[in-house]
C-alpha cells in the first residue's frame, strides 16, 4: 500500500499553528487533544497496512511555504504540504 503522510505539529508549536492555519479555530483547544486525535488517525491507517510519515509543520515558515506554492494556510496548505513531503521521500506512488 502507499505510503501516506500526516501532518504533525510539536507541543510548542500549537499555539502558533493555531494561529497561522485559516481553519485554526476548528483545531482542539489543546495540543493533547490535537495529539490524541492524530495519533487515532495515524493508528487506524497503520492497522489497515499504510506506512504513515509524520510531517512536521513549522508555523514560522508554513505561511510563505504556502504563498511559494500557491494555496493557503489551512486544510489545503497542509494536504499541499504533506503530499510534497511524501513526493519527496517515496516519489510518485500511483
Amino acid at each position: 500500500l502507499p505510503a501516506v503522510g500526516a501532518y504533525w505539529l510539536e507541543e510548542a508549536d500549537y499555539p502558533a499553528a493555531k494561529q497561522v492555519f485559516e481553519d485554526g479555530g476548528t483545531l482542539p483547544p489543546t495540543w493533547k487533544e490535537w495529539l490524541r486525535m492524530a495519533e487515532e488517525m495515524e493508528k487506524g491507517l497503520k492497522a489497515y497496512g499504510h506506512p504513515v510519515m509524520r510531517v512536521r509543520i513549522d508555523p514560522a515558515t508554513f505561511v510563505e511555504w504556502c504563498a511559494a506554492h500557491g494555496t493557503t494556510p489551512g486544510r489545503q496548505g497542509r494536504k499541499a504540504f504533506v503530499a510534497a513531503a511524501g513526493f519527496e521521500r517515496y516519489g510518485d506512488q500511483s
